[in-house]
């Protein structure tokens, strides 16, 4: 099983700028779609996830996808870059948020581009012991098994204005209020430790007809922001990423939230400002309607592309 089928492939791999013997970082490695196929077309890649499960199963995939014969490009590129033990990609359990310290460590020269599709992937999705879906068996939600506090534990202490505050600021949700409320009563009666027992705390406040978006969507949606910090790294990954690409390196973001969306489009905006970044994608970009068919999740894909001056 896949842990994501990698959305906008094709226009990811064009405008990284992929090319035999060029050095890319993946951010957010996942199952390792985007980066089989840098690899396929002659790249080297940095993998990074702070996930364990999901680097065990990218590992099992590249290797299964790689060329049974590297270009002669991609093998000098190995033989000078250290640590990549004549494999053309070097996995790292850690966040991006990191980024620095990473590439310092690994004592890499030159970055010819970095890749974050942000989001979560289908494997940790499907995984009722992870708690990310509405029919979850627990509701923990860490990205990273060394984070210590779970989406079960914040509905378990903060206030009904705290959880408002959450669900309106990271996933605007318009019954944030009622939401909040109900989650207080549940909890009265009895701890809310599943994302079914949560899903159906919402369902039965909100009305849920099958064939519509969830009720709990921008719940989840809010507590997995939180409990992971995403926006905040973000932030701190993609200044870190600016500073590490070389000269005409690309810097490729593919998010799936609005809040997301908005800090990658100001932090490219700030930096064309300040003459350190060139904005490739005036607008955004976002599947077309074959793959939001094939991949229903690949609907709220929006791609941007920056390239460092």
């Amino acid at each position: 099983m896949n842990f994501h089928q990698p959305v906008l492939l094709k226009k990811t791999i064009e405008f990284l700028g992929v090319e035999p013997g060029k050095l890319f970082i993946d951010a957010t490695l996942g199952g390792g779609g985007h980066a089989q196929e840098i690899i396929k077309s002659g790249g080297l890649v940095v993998g990074i996830d702070q996930d364990p499960e999901a680097l065990v199963r990218a590992q099992q995939n590249l290797r299964s996808a790689c060329p049974a014969a590297l270009c002669s490009k991609q093998r000098a590129a190995i033989d000078q870059a250290p640590g990549f033990n004549q494999q053309p990609f070097k996995l790292i359990e850690d966040n991006f948020v990191n980024l620095e310290k990473i590439v310092l460590k690994l004592g890499l020269k030159t970055i010819d581009g970095i890749l974050f599709d942000l989001g979560t992937s289908h494997y940790q999705l499907t995984q009722k012991n992870r708690g990310f879906s509405f029919d979850s068996d627990c509701l923990d939600m860490r990205m990273s098994p060394q984070l210590k506090v779970t989406a079960a534990d914040l509905l378990a202490a903060l206030s009904e204005n705290e959880l408002y505050q959450i669900f309106t600021k990271f996933s605007q949700e318009g019954r944030a209020r009622v939401i909040a409320r109900a989650i207080i009563r549940a909890r009265q009666i009895a701890p809310i430790t599943s994302g079914k027992k949560l899903a159906k705390v919402i369902e039965e406040v909100s009305g849920f007809k099958k064939g519509r978006i969830h009720p709990a969507t921008k719940v989840f949606q809010a507590l997995r922001i939180v409990i992971n910090d995403e926006l905040n790294n973000l932030s701190r990954g993609l200044e870190q990423a600016k500073k590490l690409l070389t000269k005409k390196g690309r810097l490729v973001v593919i998010s799936f939230h609005e809040g997301e969306d908005r800090i990658v489009k100001t932090f490219f905006k700030e930096q064309a400002q300040e003459k350190k970044l060139t904005i490739i994608t005036k607008k955004p970009i976002v599947p077309d309607q074959e793959e939001v068919k094939t991949n229903p999740s690949s609907r709220s894909a929006k791609l941007r592309v920056a390239q460092k001056n």
